[in-house]
C-alpha cells in the first residue's frame, strides 16, 4: 500500500509543484529521457504498480474479462475493479484514442499476454494451442444490453 505523509503541503505550493511535474514532464521527449526520469522518481515496486495498472486498463479496453485479466498479470479481481472505475475518465478515453491509431500498439498486448501466458502457464498453452489459446483468453467479450 502506498504510503502518503500525514503533513500536507499548501494548496498554492501543491499546485506549482504539480505545474512543474507536468510541464517537465511534456519537455521529455525521447523515451530514453522518460524512463531515466521515471526509473529515478519511482521505486521498483512502483513502476511495476504503474504498469499493471495500465496493462489492466488496457485489457480492460480491449474487453477482456477481469479473472482473464487477473490471471494473465497476477492481480486480484478487486485490483481489477479498482482500475474499472477509473478508465471511464476523460484522460483514460484520450490516452485510448490515441493510442488506436497505432496498430502496433494493438498487436504489442496481444502478443504480450500470449507471452506471459506462455511463461506461467506452459502446460495450458501446450494443452489448448495457438487457436485454443486465441478463444480463451483473446476472445472479445460481447458487450450487455446496458453498455450497447
Amino acid at each position: 500500500m502506498t504510503q502518503v505523509s500525514k503533513k500536507w503541503m499548501k494548496r498554492q505550493i501543491e499546485e506549482k509543484v504539480y505545474e512543474t511535474f507536468w510541464q517537465s514532464c511534456a519537455k521529455l521527449t525521447k523515451r530514453e529521457e522518460i524512463e531515466l526520469f521515471f526509473n529515478d522518481l519511482f521505486t521498483k515496486a512502483e513502476r511495476i504498480n504503474f504498469t499493471k495498472r495500465l496493462s489492466i486498463a488496457v485489457l480492460l479496453y480491449q474487453g477482456y474479462d477481469w479473472r482473464q485479466i487477473s490471471d494473465l498479470l497476477k492481480v486480484s479481481v478487486a485490483t481489477v475493479g479498482r482500475i474499472v472505475t477509473r478508465t471511464s475518465g476523460p484522460g483514460f478515453k484520450l490516452f485510448f484514442e490515441k493510442m488506436e491509431k497505432e496498430k502496433s500498439w494493438r498487436e504489442f498486448w496481444k502478443d504480450l499476454a500470449k507471452t506471459y501466458l506462455l511463461v506461467t502457464h506452459p502446460d495450458k498453452y501446450a494443452r489448448l494451442g495457438e487457436e485454443g489459446v486465441e478463444n480463451v483468453y483473446f476472445r472479445k467479450k460481447e458487450k450487455t444490453f446496458l453498455e450497447k
